[in-house]
């Protein structure tokens, strides 16, 4: 019995001694483990880019009709005619809106009529004048007379006409509230007509402190655009400038031509004009999301190699220039396919151990 209590004693101090020795080993494994182990970060890694930049300038510009007109009529009258809606595209001399000229009508005749009476009797008196049976002064009289009724016929026909509108260019009419019957006031404002053309004018204006831009050079005009959306945008060739400043602004006027297939621009809409005010250069580019700020400057992080093979994060100091979209030129501290962090960039530090994806590195 004895013995069987001594074997148990002796069990259990062997496993306690085991246990003993197993938790000094792990301790000093996992001692080891954590001397080997280097905290690393993933990033996205890009190579600095060269790319061919242009400095430009934006301003407003404003789209300007080829042709258009605000339609009025320059007599009163009741409307008897009517021969558009609204919206309709007209042809030039179609008719519009024709006011009732009844009575000019009639007297239209009766001026004719009187035209064909004073010129037989000028015939007549011409012929006498010459058989010296009549005398100069009854010729130049009836020559008078004749040429009055010409006068009173050619003012009723320029009153009928005025009557008459008819659209002075292909166009497209405005929305209007003409009827037939109504009575228009002279100088009522009837509609708008918007010429038909393949193009549309942009107007600009430009500061004296920019050089000049030449006739016929380009600028980019840029609709839509907004806080959530670039916007479309297309050339536009510059056609015309104004000969002298603003006495104003100081700022110089100019016409640029933009085609409607490109752009679908109305007139007085406002639009975004980039035009260059620079020669173009040769630049080194960055995502914008690889610049690190704090309150010495700009930084960013190169990807340099070691001796082990990692590679480990470098704080660069640069000197940023403009941005271009989503890229943001590199003035100074970056070479052409300098490799650097981008997405991520925020978690580095000097000497870092970095992990990226080296078989899709961007730039």
């Amino acid at each position: 019995m004895k013995l069987i209590r001594w074997f148990i004693v002796v069990v259990i101090i062997a496993i306690f001694v085991g246990g003993l020795f197993y938790y000094k080993a792990s301790l000093s494994s996992g001692t080891q483990m954590q001397a080997d182990f280097e905290p690393s970060a993933k990033v996205q890694a890009i190579r600095a880019q060269r790319v061919n930049y242009q400095k430009q300038l934006s301003v407003i510009g404003e789209g300007h009709a080829v042709t258009y007109i605000t339609l009025k009529n320059e007599l009163a009258g009741k409307v008897v005619q009517l021969n558009m809606a609204s919206g309709d595209v007209v042809n030039k001399g179609q008719l519009l809106v024709e006011l009732d000229h009844s009575e000019e009508l009639a007297l239209l005749s009766s001026a004719r009529a009187t035209i064909k009476l004073k010129k037989q009797t000028l015939q007549r008196y011409q012929l006498l004048e010459k058989a010296s049976r009549i005398s100069q002064e009854s010729v130049d009289l009836a020559q008078a007379e004749y040429s009055i009724a010409m006068a009173d016929t050619a003012r009723l026909e320029a009153i009928i006409a005025k009557k008459v509108i008819t659209a002075p260019f292909n166009a497209s009419v405005g929305i209007h509230n003409i009827n037939v019957g109504q009575f228009l006031d002279k100088n009522t404002e009837i509609t708008d007509l918007l010429g038909v053309e393949n193009y549309i004018w942009v107007d600009f204006k430009v500061p004296q402190t920019y050089a000049q831009l030449l006739v016929n050079s380009e600028v980019k005009v840029t609709v839509n655009a907004d806080a959530a959306s670039l916007g479309t945008s297309s050339t536009a060739i510059i056609s015309s400038m104004e000969s002298l400043y603003s006495k104003d602004s100081r700022q110089l006027m100019y016409r640029a031509k933009v085609l409607n297939s490109a752009l679908d621009i109305k007139p007085n809409q406002l639009v975004k004009v980039a035009l260059p005010i620079l020669q173009a250069q040769s630049v080194i580019t960055v995502p914008s999301l690889a610049i690190v700020r704090d309150q010495l400057g700009d930084y960013v992080f190169k990807l340099i190699k070691d001796e082990q093979g990692d590679y480990r994060a470098s704080r660069e100091k640069v000197v940023l220039g403009d941005s271009i979209d989503a890229q943001v030129i590199v003035i100074k501290g970056l070479s052409a396919d300098d490799l650097i962090a981008a997405k991520g960039a925020f978690k580095l530090r000097q000497g870092l151990k970095t992990n990226f994806d080296q078989a899709n590195v961007g730039g």
